[in-house]
């Protein structure tokens, strides 16, 4: 008992010794499963005292919102914009940046939500294709709107593409089994072609909506 206390009593001067700080938690985090994350887990993963990490945490909740933020801001550092392209092709590369960074999360996909992230590289992508967006002659509202919808369907679908990819096509026959008497024609046609909307053509297909839309806006 005495060398088990004498242990835990390392453990948790190890913490305080071991220049614990939010960076060093989010990255052992960050090796975890997500099913697998939890605050015990972490301070496990580091060699220290629960209590270090509820220090700079205050609990799982709060370490899984910081998680996803540092792992989205991380897939936004890849992104690059060319240079003089116009606000057509940075809206395909933001919109493909998001979807691509929510997906990457995998289980923790439903836990983020990109808008709300104050990531300072989500703040220099936005800045970037804002500029894009006045440039190509919009307003400063039109553009912040047109980022806002846009960062929203990227997400969702990126949200989306981690889930049941069969989930709507369970759901419309579960309601044909309970209505046999109902026959729509083109329902029944889209669930035997097996089209999937959570693959990359449908994101392809939402963002040329969104730029044929802002170019029919700006036309009028």
């Amino acid at each position: 008992m005495v060398r088990a206390n004498a242990q835990a009593a390392a453990r948790r001067r190890q913490g305080v010794k071991a220049g614990l700080d939010l960076a060093k938690i989010l990255g052992a985090a960050s090796s975890i499963p997500a099913g697998e994350l939890t605050m015990q887990a972490v301070a496990d993963r580091l060699g220290v005292d629960r209590k270090a990490v509820n220090h700079y945490v205050s609990d799982r909740e709060t370490l899984v919102r910081l998680v996803t933020i540092e792992a989205v801001g991380r897939s936004l550092a890849a992104l690059t914009f060319p240079a003089g392209c116009d606000w057509r092709v940075a809206s395909r590369i933001f919109g493909r940046g998001i979807s691509s960074a929510v997906t990457a999360l995998g289980s923790l996909a439903g836990q983020v939500q990109v808008g709300a992230s104050t990531d300072k590289l989500l703040m220099a992508a936005t800045e970037t294709l804002l500029a894009k967006f006045i440039e190509g002659g919009f307003d400063l509202e039109t553009g912040v709107r047109a980022i806002s919808m846009l960062t929203d369907f990227c997400e969702a679908h990126g949200r989306r593409a981690t889930g049941d990819a069969g989930e709507r096509e369970e759901w419309l026959e579960a309601v044909l089994r309970e209505h046999p008497e109902e026959r729509p024609r083109y329902v029944l046609e889209a669930l035997n072609s097996k089209i999937t909307t959570y693959n990359t053509r449908q994101l392809d297909l939402s963002l040329e909506i969104f730029i044929h839309g802002l170019e029919k806006l700006a036309s009028a």
